[in-house]
Order: structure tokens, then sequence, then C-alpha cells
């Protein structure tokens, strides 16, 4: 029952935000979005800035969801995808090295006192990489903290970039609803066809499907349990 709860919670969180993100792009970070256009505009050249934002942003626990879903927006899904993933691959690089050279007691400390992250570090012993690629393409924990707690870990430096390349999952999702947001905004001004919020309802419930099966299988290979049943003891 706590297991569906929480992934209910998942769901409706993630949704949530979604829905809020494009609200707040079409209202009140209008402005901003219409300054950015400047990435967009400006070839491989605003490409690569807008890329390169991630490494400060990653630093900063600042959460990715909203990069990823804003180049999704400046550069359509193909390259806004593109961006988001590599971007949040290069940005989840120095937080881990930092918390492994300078930070790794304040770190180690933070993540014994998290249930879900003990669980993670054990389950790294056994599958190395796979630990790592479960948790990115899942919204289990999120980007930032991450960043930071898995260079606390005994993962391997080798594994943890290779483990990294799960971020394409998360980075489809955002990019893919960022390039949708323009859209979405002028059908509910305009009145979208019926074929078209079908369309946008089918996404939705692939989003929901993605998220639930996701965290459902993350949290069943860290736990080692086959009832998926970790969720329940947090």
């Amino acid at each position: 029952m706590m297991s569906r709860k929480l992934a209910l919670l998942t769901i409706v969180g993630t949704i949530a935000g979604i829905v809020f993100t494009i609200f707040l792009t079409q209202t009140l970070l209008q402005p901003l979005i219409v300054r950015l256009d400047w990435f967009a505009n400006s070839g491989w050249i605003g490409a690569v800035a807008f890329l390169i934002l991630y490494i400060p942003m990653g630093l900063m626990l600042v959460p990715a969801s909203f990069h990823k879903f804003v180049a999704g927006m400046l550069f359509g899904f193909w390259v806004g995808w593109i961006i988001a993933w590599v971007g949040a691959m290069i940005g989840a690089i120095l937080p881990f090295l930092l918390a492994r050279k300078w930070l790794e007691p304040w770190i180690r400390r933070r993540v014994n006192e998290n249930h879900l992250m003990i669980s993670i570090e054990e389950a790294i012993v056994e599958d190395g990489w796979f630990t790592v690629w479960l948790t990115r393409m899942s919204l289990v924990i999120p980007y930032a903290g991450l960043n930071y707690g898995f260079g606390a870990t005994r993962i391997s430096n080798r594994d943890y970039l290779i483990g990294n390349l799960g971020m394409i999952v998360p980075g489809v999702l955002y990019a893919w609803w960022g390039s949708q947001a323009d859209g979405i905004a002028d059908a509910t001004r305009d009145g979208g066809t019926p074929g078209y919020w079908a369309a946008m309802i089918g996404s939705a419930i692939i989003t929901a499907g993605m998220v639930v099966h996701l965290r459902r299988l993350t949290l069943k290979h860290i736990a080692n349990d086959p009832s998926g049943s970790h969720s329940t003891d947090e």
C-alpha cells in the first residue's frame, strides 16, 4: 500500500512539475526565456554555451530538470535532448570529483543518514555502473544530490562515467515537454483540436508509465528484493 502511494506521489509530482514549469515559462519567466533566445539564435556557439551552463548549475544543486526543459524549448526536441543529455553528464563530473577529493567526510555523513543512499552504495559493490545507470534513469533521488553522493561511495570513476549515460531517459522526457510548451500554451489560449489534446494526454500517460516503471525497477535493484518492497521501509 505504501509503495503504491509513493508511486502515485511520484506520478503526480512529475506531471505537476511539468505543468507548473510550462506555466512559469509562459508567464512569470517569459521575459527570461526571451532573453535566452540568444543561445538558440547563435548556432553551435550558443548550443555549447548553453551546455556549459550545466557545470555551475550542477555545483549549486540547481535541479537539472528545468535546464533540460528549457533546452527543449529553445532548440527543439532533438537538439535540446542531445544538449540536455550531454550537458547533464558533464555537469555531474565536477561535483563528483569535489566530493571524492575534498568533501568526502561531510558527504559521507550525509550518505550515512540516508537509507536509500546506503542501499545504493551496497548495490554498487555488486553491479557498479549498472546501479548508477538505473538511478540516473529514474527519479528516485534528484540529479544534484546524486552528483555529490556518488563521490562518497566506492564507485570507480570509470563506472560512474559509464553509468551517467543513463541520463538519456530524463533528458528525453524533459526536452520533449519543453519542446511542446509553446504549442500547449497556444492550444490552451486558442483551443486545440481533439487530436492534439489526445496526443498530449497520451504523452502524459507514457511519461507517467516511464516514471513508475523506472522507479520500481531501480528500487527493486538496489534493495535486491524481487517484491520491490524497499520503498515501504523509508
